[in-house]
């Protein structure tokens, strides 16, 4: 004979379910500002490195695997998620129709700025990765530039303290 099982009883086994999935998730990366120190250039078609070397920071808040920055460069916002492994995050986030200077002297209305971003953990204070930055302009492309780098985030000025 099967016995039923009650509604309450299937309702709280659910409950209980979520509650445990829906907290504790496998990344230590402190949520907060972080400074991208360049560590190493691998393209920089308009010297756009110079240009946001004191906006090249991230406000980071990591809510489940979601992760979203606050970016320096145009004030622009971060969309991604943190990857299976939990150690590493993405994001990426574009502003359209900006008016800006490239090359110092050249006036540019562009299209959109993108940018794409990977990082990997490297303790709670401290991530390495690589970002792509893109200045789209479809009717000037003296105004097209992209800026790829590598580099360091890092939480104030503390990075590992104790840690590798």
């Amino acid at each position: 004979m099967v016995r039923a099982v009650s509604t309450l009883r299937r309702l709280s086994l659910t409950a209980l379910l979520a509650s445990t999935l829906a907290g504790c998730l496998p990344y230590s990366q402190n949520e907060g500002v972080y400074e991208l120190i360049p560590t190493e250039t691998l393209r920089d078609d308009c010297d756009l490195l110079e240009k946001f070397q004191g906006n090249l920071q991230l406000n980071l808040q990591i809510a489940g695997r979601v992760v979203r920055a606050d970016f320096g460069v145009q004030n622009m916002q971060l969309l991604g998620y943190v990857l299976e492994d939990g150690e590493a995050f993405t994001a990426d986030g574009s502003v359209a129709n900006v008016s800006t200077t490239v090359d110092g002297t050249n006036e540019c209305l562009l299209d959109q700025v993108r940018v794409h971003l990977d990082a990997t953990t490297v303790c709670a204070t401290k991530f390495s990765g690589q970002m792509r930055l893109a200045y789209d302009a479809n009717n000037n492309t003296d105004c097209t530039c992209e800026l790829w780098i590598r580099f360091d985030g890092v939480q104030g000025n503390t990075p590992c303290e104790g840690n590798p």
